[in-house]
């Protein structure tokens, strides 16, 4: 399987690279493909050579309030499909050989995501060569396949930030994007997005699925157990290497590694009813917010003051040791420990 993945990865033509996807795809559900393997993957993807690749900050920003606008659109959505056919093929073979062991229905998914962004690419490209354009007639960036070598080296990360932010704010301003098409009379278009938004809901299942299963199924050396459960154990040589499972609650594990990898806050308007049916729901990105993290820092301000407050009035009024331990062990535990948790 990695073997021909890497072969959709390196091919210049994006045409080719759908058409390998669904083929690839065929063969692996038709059981025709029994082996995963281990093929090295490359940094750096083949693209097309009449594609200018600018910074991201250099593409031109255009309305949709023309036609012109629209063909703009349309030529930025059929690149992002094209760097998603990239992205699928690169997190079905580039974390092989990690530590988290994925199972088969590991890579049922992916390859099942892979052929769909294949059809995806298909649909809009032939939408935007219907309207007398093409694919490599305006710019584009590379700031999704960036973003992707910033999390090559663990798949943790690549899950949360490429398959859960990236793809999770695909849910959010794709049905503003459809209006923009409907209102200025492409319901082809819009009609071919109303099929892509519903395939994406299954694409932000996938990402969450599998960070959640990996948070609940990570091993560690038993040797990262504590001191005196490894002199216990002194005698009985063949634990020594034996890993144990160390669970990790998944949401807080999702903050920590946004806050770690993803530059900024995660923006509003959310699209909430496609979260939702995609498992994503509120605790999940509401904390990660610029308004949550304000709210975050002024209640800790607030409890700070609380506590400063508490232990000058028991300063102040000399009691004994263990009043002084009480007050601020209750200041303390007064504290939203759900918050200091996203800290």
């Amino acid at each position: 399987l990695t073997h021909l993945g890497v072969s959709v990865l390196t091919a210049q033509d994006a045409k080719e690279k759908a058409r390998l996807s669904a083929h690839i795809a065929d063969l692996w559900f038709a059981g025709k493909i029994t082996e995963v393997g281990c093929t090295p993957v490359p940094d750096e993807p083949g693209r097309p050579s009449n594609v200018e690749i600018l910074e991201p900050k250099n593409v031109p920003k255009r309305g949709m309030g023309s036609d012109a606008g629209r063909i703009a659109m349309l030529h930025s959505l059929v690149h992002i499909e094209n760097c998603a056919i990239d992205l699928t093929w690169d997190i079905i073979c580039r974390f092989v050989q990690g530590p988290y062991n994925m199972p088969r229905e590991f890579y049922d998914d992916w390859v099942k995501i892979a052929q769909d962004e294949g059809r995806h690419f298909n649909l809009l490209n032939d939408r935007l060569e219907e309207l007398g354009s093409f694919y490599g007639s305006l710019p584009a960036h590379s700031g999704l396949w960036e973003s992707a070598m910033e999390t090559k080296h663990d798949l943790m990360v690549r899950l949360a930030i490429e398959h859960m932010v990236h793809e999770g704010r695909g849910l959010d301003v794709t049905p503003k994007t459809i209006q923009s098409f409907r209102s200025g009379g492409d319901r082809k278009t819009a009609q071919i997005l109303d099929v892509i938004l519903k395939d994406e809901i299954t694409h932000v299942t996938a990402g969450l699925k599998w960070f959640s299963h990996i948070c609940q199924h990570r091993k560690q050396p038993s040797s990262s157990t504590s001191s005196s459960t490894a002199t216990d154990n002194n005698n009985n040589n063949d634990d020594d290497n034996v890993s144990i499972t160390s669970i990790v609650d998944p949401i807080p594990e999702y903050h920590r590694i946004v806050k770690e990898y993803f530059r900024g806050y995660l923006k509003a308007p959310f699209n909430k009813e496609a979260r939702s049916a995609a498992g994503m729901t509120e605790e999940w990105y509401m904390p990660l917010t610029r308004e949550a993290e304000q709210e975050q820092q002024q209640h800790q301000q607030k409890e700070g003051e609380k506590m400063s407050s508490s232990t000058s009035t028991s300063s102040s009024s000399s009691p004994s040791p263990s009043t002084i331990t009480t007050t601020t062990s209750d200041a303390i535990n007064s504290i939203n420990v759900d918050q200091l948790s996203l800290k």
